[in-house]
């Protein structure tokens, strides 16, 4: 297979020539941002077509994560395809091990789904085991709608973390992820203050719903959440530098949406960095 067809594939996926045993995985890594949407975009046009959200929307499917040891850049290399659409791949910090339970077969899991096609460019995001089920939602209704209402509070109370001599990690190749959580800590009218270009990550390992939480600071306020299936990855790595926080970029609210995204390194370039510090 070419580099080309590869990278954006050839849309939907035909049928498996012979039954492949398929099994229910469970929600083992946490949440999953699924890798490559961005290579997929016809794919995800054309999903969202079928389901009736020409304009956009977000919508609660159930995926199916196919094997593709022939993937030229990755033997581990782990499909995500909706109703036959391949919209991207699991990430390859966890395709080893996703690939491993796997086998020889095929899981199901369900898969929380946002496509936008603003400006005429489809953008979208998918996360496999989605702590929060959302309702589904169709941009163009919400277009039509008055004005949108959104259930938080408007303020919350802020929670503060003071940390000491952070480790600057904004040079580290890193993925832009969005900050999970943020309506427990910033309320709705705030996030515009809050957000902004530079972020603290901060490990909690005493965090009673994860031992492997790192958490996101701006401006020594707690603002969320790294995603629970990078937080396992970071863990043990921000465990070995040993350091009170850790600093990193992300972005704030745009004109149209109020979500904050924080740049999480990559884990080759961090496992690099414990290298070159312990050498």
């Amino acid at each position: 297979m070419g580099f080309w067809s590869t990278l954006f594939g050839k849309g939907k996926e035909a049928a498996a020539p012979s039954p492949v045993p398929v099994r229910e995985l469970s929600p083992r890594w946490g949440e999953i941002e699924v890798q490559g949407e961005s290579f997929r975009r016809d794919a995800m046009r054309r999903l969202f077509d079928e389901l009736g959200l020409p304009a956009g929307g977000v919508t609660q499917q159930t995926a199916h994560l196919e094997p593709e040891p022939s993937n030229p850049y990755d033997l581990n290399a782990v499909k995500v395809v909706i109703r036959g659409w391949h919209i991207g791949y699991v990430p390859n910090e966890i395709s080893a091990e996703v690939a491993t339970v796997l086998g020889k077969g095929q899981g199901i899991a369900p898969v929380r789904v946002w496509a936008d096609p603003k400006d005429g460019t489809w953008r979208a995001r998918a996360t496999l085991f989605p702590s929060v089920v959302e309702p589904d939602r169709d941009f163009a209704e919400e277009q039509r709608a008055v004005a949108y209402v959104p259930d938080e509070p408007d303020f919350i109370p802020p929670t503060t973390v003071t940390v000491s001599e952070p480790t600057d990690l904004r040079r580290l190749d890193s993925t832009r992820m969005r900050i999970k959580g943020i309506g427990n800590y910033v309320g709705w009218n705030e996030r515009r203050a809050v957000g902004g270009t530079e972020y603290v990550l901060v490990r909690e390992p005493d965090n009673s719903h994860d031992p492997c939480a790192v958490a996101v600071l701006s401006n020594g306020r707690k603002v969320g959440y790294v995603s629970a299936a990078r937080a396992k990855i970071l863990a043990p790595l921000f465990d070995t530098i040993a350091s009170a926080g850790y600093v990193v970029g992300g972005t704030g609210p745009s004109d149209d949406s109020v979500q904050l995204w924080v740049d999480i390194p990559k884990a080759d370039a961090l496992r690099a960095f414990v290298k070159s510090r312990s050498s």
